[in-house]
Order: C-alpha cells, then structure tokens, then sequence
C-alpha cells in the first residue's frame, strides 16, 4: 500500500466510524479490515479500536449494536445537550450553535470542486464526517491523475483543508470524548484522528511543493 492510498484508508475509516451508528455489519466490516491491525502497531487510538472489536470479535450480538447506537446518540445528536459536538462551526461560533462562519467556508471549499453535499441546510457541511469525506475525494482525484500540475493543486488543497479545517478541533474534539465516554470504539476513534491529523500537519510542513 503506497503512502497516498494509506492516508485514503485512514480516512475512509475514520468517516466510516463517525458518520452514524455502527450496526454489525459495519463491525464485522470493520474487524475484517487487515489495514487496522497494520494500524494498530504504529497508533494507539487504532489500537483501542481493534481491542473493542477484539473483545467481541465474532459476535457483536444485537445488545451490543443497541447500546452502541444509544452511545452515538447520547455522545453526538442528543436529545438534550450534545455531550461531544462533531460539527466544526460548533468550537469557533461565540454561542456555540452550528452553521457558522466555518460552515460556509467548509461549503465554499466544497464548491471549488463542485460539489454539494446532500444533507445542505440540514446536516451542516462542516459535519466530521463529510470533512472526511471530502478529503477521501481529493486523495482519490490525486491518485488517480497523472497531470502535474493538478496533482500539485491537490495536494495544496489537501493541505489548506487540514490546516484551515480538520485540524483546527480535532484536540477539543478529543476531549470531549475522553470526557464523556468510556467506550473504546469512539475514544480510540478520536484519538486515531488527532494522531493521524498531526502526522499529516507534520507531513505537509515537509512538503514545499505544495506550499
């Protein structure tokens, strides 16, 4: 696996975590993955991840996918207070509320590669999980282009995105969830994005060619 198709499985697979509850399907799709236990050497949040998984593995009865929706709810939907806001707008507005400044501006980057997302003026674009999403868009055009020139302004992007975007929450993101959850499926989950969001700050840094 090459450098730019780990980073895409990176994403992939932190997307796949937060964008909705897990059923088991989507844990037996997770457990089967080769690329997490490779993961888990060098990470400790994919550590706790594969330990959760491990811990069940080939089970995950019906109890387990109920509690682990009503986990999801009560950590990012609510009712009431959201325990861990999983939409950037929420950590920059004054008050705290969604659809922002950086929800805007999410959707203006969005717009400079045409796209929209399908949740627009319902779920917020600047949702963790369509950020990475759309990071998985931008690696996926970079692989497969053989132009230079695009490839270079790929990476620019990638680059500016993380910068102005992902990594600008992801450590308040993590506290939260340290804060208020035990599990190990979603503390592993944070702290797999702040350390694979660092790696990537420093790996850019490095990378003139996309200054």
């Amino acid at each position: 696996m090459g450098v730019h198709e780990g980073r895409l499985y990176v994403y992939q697979l932190l997307k796949h975590l937060f964008e909705q509850p897990l059923n088991r399907e989507g844990l037996i799709e997770l457990q089967e993955q080769p690329g997490l236990k490779e993961l888990a050497q060098i990470s400790s949040g994919a550590q706790s991840i594969n330990d959760f998984l491990v811990a069940n593995k080939d089970e995950y009865p019906e109890t387990l996918c109920q509690a682990l929706q009503a986990e999801y709810q009560r950590l990012f939907v609510g009712p009431g207070q959201v325990l861990v806001p999983i939409w950037e707008s929420v950590y920059f507005d004054p008050e705290h509320l969604m659809f922002g400044e950086r929800t805007l501006a999410v959707r203006e980057f969005y717009r400079k590669y045409h796209l929209e997302s399908i949740h627009k003026n319902r779920q917020p674009e600047d949702h963790l999980a369509v950020e990475l999403e759309f990071m998985t868009y931008l690696i996926g055009q970079y692989l497969g282009s053989e132009d230079d020139v695009q490839q270079t302004k790929l990476l620019r992007d990638q680059k500016e995105f993380i910068q102005k975007h992902l990594a600008t929450w992801k450590d308040e993101f993590l506290q939260f969830l340290e804060k208020s959850t035990g599990c190990l499926l979603y503390r592993g989950g944070g702290q797999l994005l702040k350390e694979f969001l660092d790696m990537e700050c420093e790996t850019f840094e490095h990378l003139e060619e996309v200054s």
